[in-house]
């Protein structure tokens, strides 16, 4: 479970990451660039992005029901859940600004576009506090400390 969860992880950052690359490319490149970035940007979130976050919380759900509680445990999984609530947060604001470039309602979009970058700033850090929180605490207990 411990090696799904993990490639879940990576994946889920690596979409992350990959949608900020788009971000940089095509914002502010002209209205067809934008209306590109929403469609794709909404694309992968339905395709990767949402299927990925998802497998992270089913399998961290499981692997948290046979680990004995800790703070740095607690931690890590409250950094997850932020990151995971942010995310939820952010896809519904993706599908916003689809929807207002696909209307024409650009003024909306460059709103949806500010909230949806602050979002994503959140999911980022959520994700590489508890990332790194889970790889303090897998050295500890492989060392043997607790």
């Amino acid at each position: 479970m411990l090696v799904l969860h993990l490639l879940s992880i990576g994946l889920w950052l690596g979409c992350v990451l990959t949608e900020a690359l788009f971000e940089r490319a095509l914002l502010g490149q002209g209205r067809a660039s934008e209306l590109l970035l929403a469609d794709l940007h909404k694309r992968v979130d339905i395709w990767v992005e949402i299927p990925a976050f998802m497998a992270v919380v089913v399998t961290g759900g499981l692997i948290l029901a046979q680990v004995p509680p800790s703070f740095w445990l607690a931690l890590k999984v409250g950094l997850g859940l932020l990151a995971v609530l942010a995310n939820s947060l952010c896809v519904g604001v993706v599908f916003a600004r689809a929807k207002a470039a696909h209307a024409g309602q650009w003024e909306r979009f460059e709103q949806l576009d500010s909230v949806q970058h602050k979002l994503g700033a959140i999911v980022l850090v959520g994700m590489l506090g508890a990332l790194l929180v889970g790889l303090s605490l897998a050295t500890v207990v492989k060392a043997g400390v607790s």
